[in-house]
């Protein structure tokens, strides 16, 4: 029974990376909508993914997971990757679909990266993964409001 529960969390928190049925909605006035790509929406969800995987692969390791369950699983976050994702910039701050809104307060520099932008404040950083036809436009507006900063270390996150 505990491993029914361990396994509905993590698939639980895999959807809601993506989608709350009672989610933010971005206030402001929409300066750019930013649709996320097959690999923009891989690097959104592969931790919750590998945690998925790993769980399947013990689960059949262990015998304590049957393989409907495991298709079940499997299944299950194919159709959360295939859940559209986009980024909403607003005069106001950057949503993902209704499941966080960050005001432009809460930043203050970017980092540019090869698959995106990484934003940096005082709590902790968001990674934006962005397409590569879109990086430009939301390079240009996010650095409008914030202070670029250097790469440190190149990284593949």
């Amino acid at each position: 029974m505990l491993i029914l529960v361990l396994v509905s969390m993590a698939m639980m928190w895999t959807l809601w990376r993506a989608w709350l049925p009672i989610g933010v909605t971005a206030p402001g006035r929409l300066l750019l909508e930013v649709p996320l790509g097959w690999r923009e929406r891989w690097r959104w969800h592969r931790k919750n993914l590998y945690a998925l995987a790993i769980l399947i692969l013990l689960g059949s390791l262990g015998g304590w997971l049957p393989l409907l369950g495991q298709g079940m699983i499997a299944g299950f976050a194919l159709l959360v990757l295939l859940l559209p994702l986009r980024y909403r910039f607003t005069e106001e701050g950057v949503a993902l679909n209704n499941v966080f809104f960050r005001q432009w307060e809460e930043f203050r520099a970017y980092r540019a990266e090869p698959w995106g932008i990484r934003l940096e404040g005082n709590g902790p950083m968001l990674s934006l993964y962005l397409p590569p036809e879109a990086r430009d436009r939301v390079r240009a507006l996010v650095g409008a409001r914030l202070r670029h900063t250097l790469r440190s270390t190149p990284s593949a996150s």
